[in-house]
């Protein structure tokens, strides 16, 4: 049976922003897309879904888990890859598993290591020396150790060269095949044209788009005016 994490009217406002009425619906077994540009929202819903932010109107529900009400447990269902994420820089892979994975229940050194070879990890080396890719392949690690049903990705391939980005898809594929869902924030929308399976757009703090990419191909499809240009459709056409 689907999992499901279920947003129903999120709002956040700021002084010179807001996120109005968000809602969506996230499946596990599938990766869902977030685009917009810098500014229109994307990691302010991805840090609320997360339950990093309590300050907002509306419900958000994880399997059931009210995220507001409940927040302690829903974490434990979610796995976060994200720049703001805290973990001890001065410390190593191994001494931040052994120091906060015990604030999950189903946390796995085993399942920690074995990501963290395949991630290409050094286990004894502290966190300050790492890229930024390599603190995203670390979170992403850390946060796979734990079994989480939902993986929550903030911009995660940004620090990646080419080569990685291509095999970092093909692991995001690998979580999808064990039913985890995945939502994926990213401004580099050729990364989704080979995984996403559904899209969501947000504008503006506000929900442009939300469909399966072939429902939005087919449209993008129908609409084309000079048949004679014969464009493929890519995720990017959506901006």
């Amino acid at each position: 049976m689907r999992k499901i994490i279920k947003c129903e009217n999120v709002k956040k406002i700021y002084k010179d922003f807001s996120l109005n009425a968000i809602s969506l619906s996230i499946k596990s077994g599938y990766l869902t897309g977030l685009i917009g540009v810098n500014g229109a929202g994307k990691t302010t819903l991805i840090n609320i879904i997360a339950g990093l932010d309590a300050d907002f109107e509306g419900n958000i529900f994880i399997d059931g888990i009210d995220v507001k009400n409940n927040t302690v447990k829903a974490k434990q269902e979610i796995g976060l890859v994200s720049e703001e994420l805290s973990f001890f820089l001065d410390k190593t892979a191994y001494e931040n598993g052994l120091l906060l994975g015990c604030y999950y229940n189903n946390w796995s050194m085993e399942n920690y290591y074995i990501w963290l070879d395949k991630m290409n990890i050094p286990k004894g080396q502290p966190l300050y020396q790492f890229s930024k890719g390599m603190k995203m392949k670390f979170q992403v690690s850390f946060a796979m150790a734990h079994k989480p049903k939902f993986l929550l990705l903030d911009e995660p391939t940004a620090g990646f060269d080419p080569v990685f980005r291509r095999d970092f898809l093909n692991i995001l594929q690998d979580i999808i095949n064990e039913d985890i869902g995945i939502l994926m924030s990213t401004h580099i929308t050729s990364d989704l044209d080979k995984i996403a399976d559904y899209i969501i757009v947000i504008e503006n703090g506000n929900i442009k788009i939300n469909d399966t990419k072939e429902a939005l191909e087919d449209d993008f499809k129908s609409q084309k005016i000079e048949s004679s240009l014969n464009k493929k459709f890519t995720i990017s056409d959506l901006l």
